[in-house]
């Protein structure tokens, strides 16, 4: 009896211990997702960038801009670095920004791994018309497990519906060209 119990209990444990370190990786993946905005809106780039794969990632925001000649299999591979470089034409022109993501869905194969997440992003810029653009839909991530932890290696924005004043993005786009931002917000740390 004593053998069985034993047995037993280290197979409960064996399990417990590859459940607790899937839950480990489904928690990093979630970290890296997250923390994508949560950087951006804090416009901390060094840790936006820590968050792609250094090998380069794919952005795909075919959906709702003309982002490419061809077709979202058609984009370039672009580095961290390249990625908070295009993102720091844009988001440094809004007052303020914030993204929320949730109801997320994570499938992890090996050292892959593949995300959904609702997303609700609030853009605010004070002009002379609305001062809110909403983007609601949601994110599909990519990424790889490396010595450094989960990587992004594509990210695809899906909209789904938009709030508020649409060109919001290119007034914010055209306040950065103009110098018109804090300076703050384009430096690396």
């Amino acid at each position: 009896m004593k053998n069985t119990v034993t047995t037993w209990g280290a197979f409960v444990l064996a399990f417990a211990n590859v459940a607790q370190a899937e839950l480990s990786d489904e928690r990093q993946v979630l970290n890296a997702i997250n923390n994508v905005g949560y950087f951006a809106d804090q416009r901390d780039w060094d840790h936006v960038a820590a968050q792609f794969y250094s090998d380069g990632a794919v952005l795909d925001y075919s959906s709702f801009a003309e982002v490419s000649a061809g077709g979202s299999g058609d984009l370039p591979r672009l580095s961290p670095a390249e990625i908070v470089a295009a993102w720091q034409t844009v988001l440094p022109g809004y007052d303020r920004t914030h993204h929320l993501m949730g109801t997320e869905s994570v499938t992890i194969d090996g050292n892959t791994a593949t995300t959904t997440a609702n997303v609700y992003a609030t853009h605010i810029l004070k002009n002379a018309g609305e001062d809110t653009w909403v983007f609601i839909g949601d994110y599909q991530h990519e990424l790889v497990k490396t010595d450094d932890g989960w990587k992004i290696t594509r990210m695809r924005a899906n909209l789904r519906a938009q709030l508020g004043n649409e060109n919001l993005p290119a007034l914010a786009t055209r306040r950065v060209a103009a110098g018109l931002y804090q300076k703050g917000d384009v430096q690396a740390r």
